[in-house]
């Protein structure tokens, strides 16, 4: 794909509001409903789910409301690739991401820095990709039409991605924000949902990649999105971001009442000290 391409929203209208007013609206009403005190200067990294906004909106609402007001150089967005299987990174080089809310524009040159980096083949695991595209409209409400810098990851975590987010780290302006996108359990019932989720949030917190790997390896700990948190954590770590908190958790339960098959959804914050 060439110069001054379009991503168009592949799941506007399914998983969020197609209508502007609608979704605006609804990502600032999840946004405000959080009560979370914003930091922008804070925080580095956060780590955001992306399922339908009934589901798991109130819970973005809650990493988004932390980084309003954030004015970053950039935003990289890292994710898993649902569809296609990716060795290394597909980094989306070029033109813009279309949502109902405006375009947001591909940091071009670093965008193809980082391909080079990460040894990125084609782009077409985006075009129908929804977990960094849904994303995109809380950022417009908190942070705007910044730059972007979308990213994902495909394979088993390990220490290829922590070693990407370590020289992610060593390339970004002081001002960029990372989201690692991410789903926690799917389809458990409510209690072992909760189980295998708060041990993958304790790993996570425990600021070991390591070990949050290994626990994805041995399925004591469930993400889709384990690659693209593995290197946020490395990330997070490189950028002297000590500060990692729990701002909500939640299953798709709450929204639906149907506690019988459940997904889990989290939100994290990755901050430097105040």
């Amino acid at each position: 794909m060439g110069k001054g391409q379009v991503r168009r929203p592949a799941v506007a209208g399914q998983f969020y509001p197609a209508e502007p007013a609608t979704l605006r609206r609804m990502a600032r009403e999840f946004v405000d409903a959080s009560r979370v005190e914003a930091a922008p200067e804070q925080v580095t990294t956060v780590v955001a789910p992306h399922a339908g906004y009934i589901y798991s909106g109130p819970t973005a609402g809650f990493a988004y409301a932390r980084v309003e007001g954030k004015r970053p150089k950039r935003v990289i967005l890292l994710g898993c690739s649902h569809r296609y299987y990716i060795d290394t990174a597909s980094v989306y080089t070029r033109g813009v991401f279309e949502t109902p809310l405006g375009a947001f524009p591909i940091d071009e040159p670093f965008a193809e820095t980082l391909a080079v980096e990460f040894g990125s083949p084609s782009d077409e695991a985006h075009l129908l990709e929804h977990a960094l595209e849904v994303q995109l409209p809380f950022l417009a409400v908190t942070v705007g039409l910044v730059p972007v810098v979308p990213v994902l990851f495909g394979g088993p975590a390990g220490a290829w991605h922590a070693e990407a987010g370590v020289r992610l780290a060593e390339l970004v302006d002081p001002s960029d924000l990372v989201v690692a996108s991410t789903d926690l359990s799917h389809y458990l019932d409510e209690e072992r949902a909760n189980a295998i989720d708060k041990r993958s949030i304790a790993a996570v917190l425990g600021k070991d990649w390591r070990q949050f790997a290994e626990g994805i390896e041995n399925q004591t700990c469930s993400m889709c999105g384990a690659a693209a948190v593995t290197a946020a954590m490395a990330f997070a770590k490189a950028r002297n971001a000590e500060s990692w908190q729990l701002l909500d958790y939640r299953t798709s339960g709450a929204a639906s009442g149907d506690f019988r098959r459940v997904v889990g959804y989290a939100a994290i914050s990755m901050e430097r000290a105040a």
